[in-house]
């Protein structure tokens, strides 16, 4: 009785050498899209953008339940942009954009806390902070 299981695929079989016979199989590439003159991949940005979205609103969203929307609107705002960025300058394979985008969810606010270190950095003598990390 297995074998009955097998005949959808030997009938397949010369169909489907009968379609390539001749023809050399088409190589899809990924889907390049362009916002401001920046050119990235679609897959990547998509996964990254929806792995950041997700964690901001389904796994952190537990710490504050009184002021969660006017809290967290302006840092999940903030960790979707930074997502694009980095998705646009690293270019990123879809899995690694999935990384990207659950690890920028996560940081959350201390994407605050980061660009404030980078910035008293490089301009520790104009804003009076210790440009020591």
């Amino acid at each position: 009785m297995i074998w009955k299981g097998f005949l959808p695929l030997a009938a397949a079989v010369p169909v489907a050498v009968a379609a390539t016979d001749g023809k050399v199989a088409a190589m899809s590439e990924p889907t390049i899209w362009s916002v401001l003159g920046y050119q990235f991949e679609a897959g990547s940005m998509i996964a990254a953008l929806c792995a950041c979205f997700a964690v901001r609103f389904w796994a952190v969203q537990k710490d504050y339940a009184r002021h969660r929307w006017s809290l967290d609107i302006p840092v999940a705002a903030l960790a979707l942009m930074f997502t694009a960025a980095a998705v646009i300058s690293v270019r990123p394979s879809p899995l690694v954009a999935l990384l990207l985008g659950t690890g920028l969810g996560v940081l959350g606010a201390g994407i605050i806390a980061i660009a404030k270190k980078y910035v008293d950095r490089w301009l520790g003598g104009i804003t009076g902070s210790d440009p020591t990390p």
